[in-house]
């Protein structure tokens, strides 16, 4: 599949738990089904593939020339503030005709707190 050259990256800590990695796809799958983006791969800072590297090949391969990468952190730490853009950096240099987009943490939004909202009412009352 081609692309308009856009290509997203949801990139996770990552994690020796397989069933902990499945979060990343199936979000993946639900942001191209409510917003019709095909071009979007899954990447992992540490202990699982994708490493980012991997996933900022395969999107140039597919003709992606802006990358947008979403760090899926709840936390601004040291992974979102340093590990994360010292990554890129080493991508910039290998590819230098991509424009990279550094978003922001989930960790800022705030509607947060309503998803964290729904977990207790979950917990106290079920589903509802």
């Amino acid at each position: 599949m081609r692309t308009n050259g856009l290509g997203i990256i949801i990139l996770g800590h990552g994690s020796k738990a397989k069933k902990a990695n499945g979060t990343i796809p199936r979000v993946i799958k639900q942001i191209k089904k409510k917003a019709g983006i095909a071009v979007i791969e899954p990447s992992y800072l540490q202990l699982s593939r994708p490493n980012l590297h991997a996933s900022v090949r395969r999107l140039v391969e597919r003709g992606c020339k802006k990358i947008v990468i979403v760090p899926f952190f709840l936390f601004s730490g040291n992974h979102v503030g340093r590990d994360i853009p010292n990554e890129i950096g080493r991508e910039k240099k290998i590819y230098k005709d991509v424009q990279f987009v550094y978003a922001k943490n989930i960790g800022h939004d705030p509607r947060i707190s309503d998803i964290v909202l729904s977990c207790i009412k979950e917990a106290l009352f079920g589903r509802f």
